[in-house]
């Protein structure tokens, strides 16, 4: 009996030794339970994917939808086909759209023009819709025409599921008589939260400067007080240094509560969240916010990002060959810096990466950063993922310039071949 207990107690012991033991990454990089039906973060530089559920299942948007159209009106400006001065003249049936009950609005009056500048703050700080409509009138002339628009300029960003009918991201018998003929009066704008957050990356990385209105939380529109509707603006309880600048929320009967979120740490490392079909039991249910400051939480405290610098080898990246050269094969290393994000643990020898195809044999003589090929990366045997068209490929470039080996050395190499 006493030897048994004394067995029991040394593999107490054991287990014991065991539990302490377990690095501290293994239990603290789970998962958050994020309360929507689906949801995504993303690197909003890299587009690398931090975090994904249901990420790929198109559903209504809403509002969020506004996004798109202030990506075109920003491009539109970039190609100088519009500008922020530019009048827009209001119609009868959108100044009867911006008093209709029920819907986000600032008053317009018919007749009466309102510049670009004015209407994208309407529309990103109150959620206008008949803001946001204007807008797409004054780009393509009509609403139908903007819709397509807003199609086409998903299918560039490669989105191929999506499907815009208006600009503002109401349901078509919303819209009134801005309504799209031929189509169900119930359809709405639908994407993935990958495709939303596709459309979110282009917006901030090409028009940067359009968290300047994002981070508004109030205004004024020809004396109408504008309210912001992020709960997240100037919240200093989400993490240490974390600062969120935007971007858009969405709500409707179909969409639930939905929330697009920017934020910084420490002014870096911006990343974006999605949260699509939080609970909406009110206007003022905190839900797509309490869900989007956990997504938040989670990243930037089990999360860092890791600087793979210009000129680096990558573990498992296999020679490049050079037949006639001096040197018959180097060992190509990253073009650019390029940031990753791993769990805490995670260091940068722990990053291996494979080439996409198996590379071209080189010509010499090889001039230094030559294209040695293309290779994605892994973190413990798992391929890191991107959205988009992006697929967090790295280019490689030889280190060093190789000369040509001299006629007797490809002579003999030659004869080598033969046997």
């Amino acid at each position: 009996m006493k030897h048994r207990f004394s067995l029991f107690i040394a593999l107490m012991g054991f287990f014991c030794v065991l539990a302490v033991s377990v690095p501290a990454s293994a239990s603290s990089n789970t998962s958050p339970d994020i309360y929507a039906k689906a949801a995504i973060a993303v690197d909003a530089q890299t587009g690398q994917i931090l975090y994904q559920k249901n990420a790929h299942q198109p559903r209504a948007i809403a509002s969020i939808s506004k996004l798109m159209t202030v990506y075109i009106v920003h491009h539109e400006i970039k190609q100088h086909r519009l500008a922020w001065g530019d009048k827009v003249k209001i119609t009868s049936a959108l100044a009867r759209l911006s008093t209709a009950s029920g819907l986000t609005n600032v008053p317009l009056k018919a007749g009466r023009s309102y510049t670009v500048r004015e209407l994208v703050n309407a529309t990103l700080v109150a959620s206008a819709n008949a803001a946001a409509l204007a807008l797409g009138q004054k780009v393509a002339g009509s609403s139908t025409k903007f819709a397509e628009l807003m199609n086409q300029t998903a299918h560039k960003m490669g989105i191929k599921d999506g499907k815009f009918y208006n600009a503002s991201g109401l349901t078509n018998k919303l819209t009134g008589k801005l309504a799209l003929q031929h189509v169900s009066a119930n359809a709405e704008n639908m994407l993935s939260a990958s495709d939303v957050a596709l459309v979110a990356k282009n917006l901030l990385k090409q028009f940067p400067k359009v968290t300047h209105i994002t981070k508004q939380t109030s205004g004024t529109f020809y004396g109408t007080q504008m309210s912001g509707h992020n709960q997240l603006i100037g919240d200093n309880n989400i993490a240490k240094g974390i600062q969120v600048d935007g971007l858009k929320t969405g709500t409707s009967d179909k969409a639930g509560a939905c929330f697009v979120g920017s934020a910084t740490q420490k002014g870096k490392h911006r990343i974006i969240t999605v949260v699509l079909g939080a609970r909406n039991k009110s206007a003022s249910d905190p839900a797509r916010f309490i869900q989007t400051a956990k997504l938040m939480r989670s990243v930037y405290t089990t999360q860092h990002p890791i600087k793979i610098a210009a000129g680096t080898k990558i573990s498992g990246v296999g020679k490049v060959q050079i037949p006639d050269g001096k040197q018959e094969s180097i060992t190509p290393v990253t073009k650019a810096t390029n940031l990753v994000w791993a769990a805490n643990a995670t260091k940068q020898n722990h990053v291996s990466g494979k080439f996409v195809k198996k590379p071209a044999k080189l010509a010499s003589p090889t001039k230094k950063n030559t294209v040695a090929g293309k290779v994605y990366l892994r973190i413990n045997d798992k391929r890191l993922q991107y959205i988009g068209k992006s697929t967090g490929d790295f280019v490689m470039v030889t280190k060093n310039s190789v000369k040509k080996a001299n006629p007797f050395v490809r002579l003999w190499r030659a004869i080598l071949r033969l046997f």
